[in-house]
């Protein structure tokens, strides 16, 4: 299955992933499912629909923006340029559905260490969900912005902005952790690729109650995390992604989605 329309995911249920979960069922429950495929058929499209109510982000190919948004298609070029020098040939728009909020949603559309749970115990995380936009962004850390401080990599965000000749509003802030767990959980939804695979933390715009800022990191196998640090952040595996928002005047329209990787 190749790639369709809306975003629809690089991924494929294979017939060995398939034949594993029929292994795990017990010979009752083998037979019950053959004595009754409509009942089957209709669980699955309860969880298809479940998806869809979980789908936050559908990634959009180049031709799809300048059809859906094309007051927004001059946005392309550098966002493409960019990709190619980091050599990333996906997706570098994604749209947003309002009213994702990392505690209430994270662990419904991907994998998420302990169900976020541990996050309940902070001081207070802030939860402003998404709000309708297309935001630009592909799934790539800008290594060389791993450098001591914030102000250093506010400079070299500038630095990027100025080189690729990115729109006012674009590159010019790190992006709240509502919307980096959207982004990151999306993709690897999309590919199986877990961005921030290894000790790597992406930082965020967005603080707890006590002003330390939240990072999103280590998305291992256990999942995606969030962490809360002070700094100063002199280690190469810190670093940001970069990213451009433009805010949509209408709701955006029921996502398509697609199954959630186990």
């Amino acid at each position: 299955m190749g790639r369709k329309e809306n975003g629809m995911s690089e991924r494929k249920a294979t017939v060995a992933a398939l034949l594993a979960a029929l292994g795990d069922l017990t010979p009752e429950e083998m037979l019950a499912l053959a004595d009754h495929p409509g009942e089957f058929k209709a669980f699955c499209t309860g969880l298809y629909a479940e998806e869809v109510r979980n789908t936050f982000v559908i990634p959009l190919l180049d031709w799809e923006v300048q059809i859906q948004f094309p007051q927004f298609a001059d946005r392309l070029p550098p966002w493409r340029r960019l990709a190619v020098f980091k050599g990333y040939g996906g997706p570098v728009a994604w749209k947003i559905m309002p009213g994702f909020m990392v505690n209430k949603h994270a662990q419904l559309v991907g994998p998420c260490y302990s169900g976020v749970e541990y996050t309940r115990m902070w001081d207070n995380l802030p939860e402003t969900p998404t709000k309708s936009c297309l935001v630009f962004w592909m799934p790539r850390l800008l290594k060389d912005s791993t450098v001591t401080n914030i102000a250093l990599m506010e400079e070299w965000r500038a630095v990027i902005k100025q080189e690729y000749t990115f729109p006012p509003n674009h590159c010019d802030s790190f992006g709240s952790i509502q919307l980096l767990f959207a982004l990151i959980l999306a993709h690897f939804k999309r590919t199986g690729e877990r961005v921030l695979s290894g000790y790597q933390y992406a930082v965020s715009d967005s603080y707890d109650e006590c002003g330390s800022r939240i990072f999103a990191c280590e998305y291992k196998e256990d999942g995606l995390r969030l962490s809360v640090k002070d700094g100063p952040f002199n280690h190469e595996r810190y670093g940001f992604f970069p990213i451009g928002v433009e805010e949509l005047d209408e709701p955006a329209k029921p996502a398509v989605a697609k199954l959630t990787a186990p």
